[in-house]
Parts: structure tokens; C-alpha cells; sequence
């Protein structure tokens, strides 16, 4: 049993990646294992401003196409694809309908989208397959109407994504947010960001609906809470698609042209060597798309009518907004299972060999 146990160590050894004996001896090479360990690679996907634009076109990219290049991403990368608010329409189920299938990671309610009232969005938030974040509008005793905020697990890290509002609403929706109060966003992100570190999270992205200009905008959210990594944006005229640093800040704000005009795109590296975060933005507009084969179920279900659900569908998750990202990384994942199999070939011929040298060793 000790050759037997000697031989899988060393089978293993052998099959550990290479990168792990890279760095030399001692301190300095746990130092720098460790560093890989906590470097982690992602690509964000974001629409915002999507205001009911279902259907591809000249102009715009549309949910076939976005369908397909999250798919085509996902090969590459794992994606975390993300809206940052005012994409319902009409009574937004089909929306959501649209959202479930593209596989939306987590989106935020805009301004606009508060316009069909607390009852409908809480309905739509319940039935969808991915969270629907509104952390600062609350009713007046404190109660949370909506998520709050997610955290996702991907590339090996917890991300934290919290989905705020613009307090204007409250002057947009009288009779909708009676009896309620819709907070500064920022007091309320500090508030839960010491929720979010407790559960992991080391990078974080706000899905804001603020606006560029006006009492509350994503470069006030930024210097007031500067712990925030990524601000993805809408609800405004400016266009930010290749984002905007935050004066005195590592924070980033990005805003998108409306209509589904653009799909942005950030590559995510955290945990560099110098302990600093990179961002390699791009954007994605109906034109770059054109050649991308649409996704053809996605085809489908936008030209299909909507019929509204007859029964609560039960809302995945585990209640306490956690999604666990499993897409992308195939290289990584054919690595796995390829050290898993020889591990366990070679287990199997250690114990035939024992077997049969103990069969040996009874005949003598």
C-alpha cells in the first residue's frame, strides 16, 4: 500500500502544473503561486438601454445576436453577461422571457422600468432564472422590496454586483413610490458592500441607472464609494462606451448608446502581481455583428407571440442571491477532466498490479 500510495503521489506531481515550480524555492515561490492562484480572468458582457428593442437590424444588435456572441465568448472565457437597466417592455414578461434565454447573469431595475409599478416588478423578479437588483428603493419600515445584489461566482472569485437606482423616481412615480423611500445610492452600497466582503466577494460591479448629469450620477457613486470596481450605467444621453476613470478613483463608469445600439464587452483580470485589477474594454455595434450567425431558438422566441405564464415559476438560486457561473473556461475544464481520468487509470493498474503480485506471493 506505501509503493501504491508513493506511485499516485508521484503520478500526481507529475501532472501539476507546471507554473507551480516555475518560481524557484521558498518564500518567494509560495509568494508567487499564490498570486497565480488569486489572479482570475472573466469577460463582462453589458446592455443597458435596451428600452423594449427586441428584434436585430441595421441598427441594432438584438437578443439573436447578443445570444450568440455570449456563446462564441464563452468558448473563450467566462462570461458574465449583465444589464444595467431599462430593458422592459410593454409589461416586461416577454422581456424577461428574452433575458432567461439569452442567460443574463443579473440585471438592474432603471428608471424606466419602475414605471410598471412595485406588485409587476416583483412578480417578474420572482419568475426569472437570474436576479433582478434594486438595492436603495425600499419601503419606509425598511423592507427590501428587491434583491439587493448578487454574487456570482466566477474564474475562482466571488464577484459582488448591486443594482441601484436614481432617487428621481420618487418624483417620476408619485403613486408608485408611496410609502417608500428611495435612498442616495452610495449610502446604501457602503451599507452592503461590508455584506458582500463578509461573503467572499473581492471584485465588484455596480448596475446603476443614474444618469450622467443631474443630483445623483455614476461619478458621485464612484468617489463615494471608491471600493466599487466597475460601474456599468444607464438611463442617460452621454455616451460612455469605452469608459470614463473616475476623477481621484480606480473606478470605472461605462454607458452605452440606447436602443440595443451597442453591446459592451470588458476583459477582466484581477489579482495582477501588483495587486491592481486590468479592464480591456471594447464595444460591439449591429455592424460589427453582422456577420455572427444568429442564434436561431433565440430567432425564434423574439418573432413568437408572449403568453403570459399561468403559474409561478419557482426562482432559481439559494435564496440568498448566489449564482454560480459554470459556462466558459473549456481549457481549464478539459485540463480537469483529462487529470481526473489519468489519475484514475492509473489507480486502477496500481491496484491489478497489487492483486496479482499478492496472488503471486500466496502460490511461493
Amino acid at each position: 500500500m506505501k509503493k501504491a500510495f508513493f506511485c499516485i503521489l508521484l503520478c500526481v506531481t507529475l501532472l501539476l502544473p507546471a507554473t507551480c515550480f516555475a518560481a524557484g524555492d521558498g518564500l518567494a515561490a509560495a509568494e508567487d503561486i499564490l498570486k497565480q492562484t488569486l489572479a482570475a480572468n472573466f469577460t463582462v458582457l453589458h446592455t443597458g438601454d435596451i428600452n423594449g428593442q427586441e428584434q436585430g437590424g441595421d441598427t441594432a444588435v438584438g437578443y439573436a445576436k447578443l445570444a450568440a456572441l455570449s456563446q462564441s465568448r464563452q468558448e473563450e472565457s467566462q462570461v458574465l453577461l449583465l444589464d444595467s437597466g431599462n430593458a422592459l417592455a410593454g409589461d416586461g414578461g416577454k422581456t424577461i422571457q428574452l433575458m432567461e434565454a439569452a442567460q443574463y447573469t443579473a440585471a438592474a431595475i432603471g428608471t424606466r422600468d419602475a414605471g410598471l409599478g412595485i406588485e409587476r416588478l416583483q412578480e417578474l423578479s420572482a419568475r426569472a432564472n437570474f436576479p433582478l437588483l434594486c438595492a436603495n428603493w425600499l419601503r419606509v419600515d425598511g423592507e427590501q422590496l428587491f434583491e439587493p445584489y448578487a454574487i456570482v461566482e466566477v474564474a475562482g472569485i466571488r464577484v459582488g454586483i448591486i443594482g441601484l437606482i436614481s432617487p428621481s423616481i420618487a418624483e417620476e412615480y408619485p403613486d408608485i413610490t408611496q410609502g417608500c423611500n428611495v435612498y442616495k445610492p452610495s449610502g446604501i452600497a457602503n451599507i452592503f458592500y461590508d455584506e458582500m466582503v463578509e461573503q467572499g466577494c473581492s471584485y465588484f460591479i455596480a448596475l446603476t441607472s443614474l444618469g450622467y448629469d443631474g443630483d445623483y450620477t455614476p461619478r458621485d457613486l464612484g468617489k463615494e464609494s471608491p471600493w466599487i470596481n466597475l460601474i456599468l450605467d444607464s438611463n442617460t444621453g452621454t455616451v460612455l462606451d469605452m469608459g470614463e476613470l473616475i476623477d481621484q478613483t480606480n473606478v470605472v463608469a461605462f454607458n452605452l448608446e440606447p436602443g440595443f445600439a451597442q453591446v459592451g464587452e470588458y476583459d477582466v483580470t484581477t489579482g495582477n502581481s501588483n495587486g491592481m485589477n486590468t479592464l480591456y474594454p471594447a464595444v460591439y455595434t449591429a455592424q460589427d455583428v453582422k456577420d455572427l450567425k444568429a442564434d436561431r431558438k433565440m430567432e425564434q422566441l423574439v418573432a413568437s407571440e408572449y403568453v403570459e405564464p399561468s403559474q409561478e415559476v419557482e426562482q432559481t438560486g439559494d435564496g440568498n442571491g448566489t449564482v454560480t457561473i459554470t459556462g466558459g473556461g473549456s481549457g481549464r475544464m478539459v485540463y480537469l477532466l483529462c487529470f481526473v481520468g489519468i489519475l484514475v487509470l492509473t489507480v486502477a493498474i496500481i491496484l491489478v498490479m497489487s492483486r496479482k503480485s499478492a496472488a503471486k506471493g500466496k502460490k511461493k
